[in-house]
């Protein structure tokens, strides 16, 4: 950094950090936020790619990190499976094909693969198996967006498939991947089966309920939550209430495909912890052949990440010049993870869209970490406090990095053959014209979507630490704004817009993030209001809608365009059904969410009489 350059970052920085500490956003009773017209497909697929480029370090073989087979070893005390990414596995696969298969053989396969995963890895304590449940309204807009691209990518195959003269089954008969939805017949049949399935392993295999076994734990799709904040809900709660918790020197191994099960390891700031996934290169089709059959993996198949040697490698990456301001006596490696995991959230997440000079491929994150480990000592302090963020802190982050939007943008528009985006005087009245419809000027309305990213930022950093902060707060934007309109941010006004806030039912989820084409998954009354061109919800279920890539590439990258669902419309559609009169008992039970429970191994018959027999020998 230039002397100049350094004196003005270390100037505001003192000024700065002398009047404000961190901050957290208040909640209020209010009018709900205001409504955006479309929704937006988001998420970090590259991360895990980055890190592993970045640290290849932390990737290990499964020889040096499981027990040999066959063996119980403890090289593992706690393991977690985020089960829904084994469910979409075990019952189609992403080829282009139409799958047709049995409840039961899909059930079938579900309980081999996670036996499967449970015996490879041995834990000696503790096997956590956490389904989605309903999702927080922040989510429910992103899971809307795919599960409309893939109704429409089922349909666009059905049709290649009778082009090319092919056997396609009926529309009855296909899997529709969809139902993988809390509050669909599917999703209640699988927990119910899942509960029979782990009694009866408790009962006849000794893993599961014999001497030595570890305690099995599991939370169904009726259990409100994601799978992966269910487990982090499960390690906060023992972290709180055990104080040997820490001492215990726990080894935690958490099973998933989702690269953001790498942050949330991080953020539980267990020095031990490990990550187990598939090969990619079993995963996916190679030179015209069909990926392997999951029920085929063998325990070489998968691979382990290190995320506490990533929180090594972190320490090495951000330590402090002794000569710096930031003195080696005050720097914190727990505050230098926090900070990592929030600075890689503004790449875009579940439940923001990112920046859009911020992409992972352009180089984007290894930006982003230099320009943070340069301006650490000019701070003299970090951004994050846990769920908490020092404003002022983030805004030097992001005026560092908002220097570099008019190259991105002048790049972007000699490709894309938009002359204003070439323009940097010209570039964000352009932006903000094409993608909010905002008038060159309106710098009122540029505030208040600055302030509704930030308040996205606060949400997340909560979610993450601390979990649910609003379960009805959601981003009401399609895009992010730009960098360099995110200033003043202490004087912004961030509020949850409400208190007291609590899950959609399992059948109001499936109303929000189903499109027509899935309605038969819904009870008939709801399906009505999906379907009927009359009915007050129907433009929220086009069939057909368009796509904008965004300056993206791939096409599983391009902004989804359909509308937002009207929640308060929704609510009030839904009110007038009588649910006695008109639903099931099945369907009742399916949105039932006040007889929901964790199972928990301790209470089966045999098991919990095994422990007490034991208890009253050893007294």
């Amino acid at each position: 950094m230039g002397s100049f350059r350094r004196q003005f970052w270390l100037a505001c920085a003192a000024a700065l950090a002398a009047t404000h500490a961190f901050m957290a956003p208040a909640t209020r009773a209010a009018t709900p936020p205001r409504r955006a017209e479309r929704t937006v497909v988001q998420g970090i697929p590259k991360m895990f790619r980055w890190l592993t480029d970045q640290y290849p370090s932390i990737m290990e073989r499964i020889s040096d990190g499981l027990p040999a087979q066959g063996e119980r070893g403890a090289v593992v005390d706690n393991l977690y499976l985020d089960m829904n990414g084994i469910i979409h596995m075990c019952t189609h696969s992403n080829d282009a094909e139409l799958v047709v298969m049995s409840e039961r053989e899909q059930f079938v396969r579900i309980f081999t693969f996670t036996d499967k995963i449970c015996k490879i890895v041995r834990p000696s304590t503790c096997v956590y198996l956490a389904v989605d449940g309903v999702a927080p309204r922040a989510k429910m807009n992103q899971q809307r967006s795919r599960r409309f691209r893939s109704s429409l990518e089922r349909e666009e195959l059905m049709k290649e498939l009778l082009a090319a003269g092919e056997d396609v089954p009926s529309d009855a008969d296909a899997f529709d991947s969809n139902c993988i939805t809390p509050g669909t017949e599917f999703m209640y049949k699988l927990g119910v089966a899942f509960r029979a399935w782990l009694t009866h392993k408790c009962a006849t295999d000794p893993f599961y309920g014999g001497d030595g076994a570890p305690q099995i734990f599991f939370s169904g799709p009726d259990l409100p939550g994601e799978g992966e904040h269910k487990v982090m809900d499960y390690i906060r709660e023992c972290q709180a209430g055990d104080e040997a918790w820490a001492g215990k020197d726990l080894k935690h191994c958490f099973y998933g495909l989702d690269a953001d099960l790498i942050m949330l390891s991080l953020v539980t700031h267990e020095p031990n912890f490990r990550l187990l996934r598939e090969k990619m290169s079993v995963r996916h089709a190679r030179k015209g052949k069909k990926p392997k059959d999951p029920l085929d993996y063998g325990r070489y198949d998968f691979e382990l990440l290190e995320v506490g040697l990533l929180r090594e490698m972190l320490q090495l990456q951000f330590r402090p010049d002794p000569t710096a301001a930031l003195a080696a006596k005050s720097y914190d490696l727990e505050r230098i993870v926090d900070d990592f995991v929030f600075i890689c959230m503004l790449v875009g997440n579940d439940f923001l869209p990112n920046m859009p000079h911020l992409e992972i491929v352009d180089g984007s994150l290894d930006l982003m970490m230099a320009s943070y480990r340069e301006l650490l000592p000019v701070m003299q302090g970090y951004v994050t406090d846990k769920e908490k963020l020092h404003l002022p802190r983030l805004e030097l982050l992001l005026r560092s990095l908002a220097a570099y939007e008019p190259t991105y943008f002048a790049r972007r528009g000699a490709l894309e053959k938009v002359p204003e985006y070439e323009d940097p005087k010209l570039y964000a009245d352009h932006y903000y014209y094409e993608k909010f419809g905002l008038m060159p000027g309106d710098l009122d309305a540029r505030k208040q979507l600055a302030a509704d990213y930030v308040l996205g930022l606060f949400w997340c950093v909560q979610y993450y630490h601390r979990g649910v902060a609003s379960w009805d707060w959601y981003y009401p934007h399609l895009y992010a704004p730009l960098a360099s309109d995110l200033v003043d941010l202490p004087e912004l006004p961030l509020e949850f817009p409400t208190t007291g806030s609590r899950p959609f039912t399992p059948l109001m989820q499936l109303m929000s993030v189903l499109p027509a084409q899935s309605s038969r998954l819904l009870p008939r009354p709801y399906a009505d209001l999906m379907t009927d061109t009359n009915s007050p919800l129907a433009d929220a279920y086009p069939a057909t809608f368009d796509v904008d890539q965004n300056g993206k590439a791939a096409p599983w990258e391009a902004v989804v365009l359909i509308p937002f669902i009207d929640e308060d419309a929704m609510v009030a559609e839904l009110s007038a059904i009588d649910h006695n009169a008109e639903l099931t008992p099945r369907e009742r039970a399916r949105n039932d969410v006040g007889a929901a429970s964790l199972w928990t191994s301790a209470d089966v018959p045999n098991v919990k009489a095994t422990k007490e027999g034991k208890a009253q020998a050893a007294r």
